[in-house]
């Protein structure tokens, strides 16, 4: 009985995480996970966040996500990561 007493707290703990997010913490998650991806391509924290904030914006404005560059999407993903990187400071990588 006890077992069953501990175990339903935890198990509503954990799914409580899975439950919908607002649209704040979609887009605090989107950044973050960019960050982590994408923020080294500059040596300056601001420029990484400022591309990362750039495409999160940018690619919910069209539907997109970044995982779009993967696929059918590649193009318009592209295209908005590069535009970022130019409003962020970030120089394009050579070829």
């Amino acid at each position: 009985m006890k077992i069953t007493i501990f175990v339903m707290p935890v198990s509503a703990l954990l799914l409580a995480g899975c439950g919908p997010r607002s649209a704040e913490e979609q887009r605090a998650h989107a950044v973050a996970k960019c960050e982590r991806q994408f923020g080294r391509l500059s040596s300056d924290s601001s420029k990484g966040e400022a591309l990362c904030s750039c495409m999160t914006d940018r690619l919910a404005q069209e539907g997109l996500e970044i995982t779009g560059m993967l696929g059918s999407d590649r193009v318009r993903v592209e295209g908005i990561a590069r535009s970022c990187a130019a409003s962020a400071g970030i120089p394009p990588p050579e070829k």
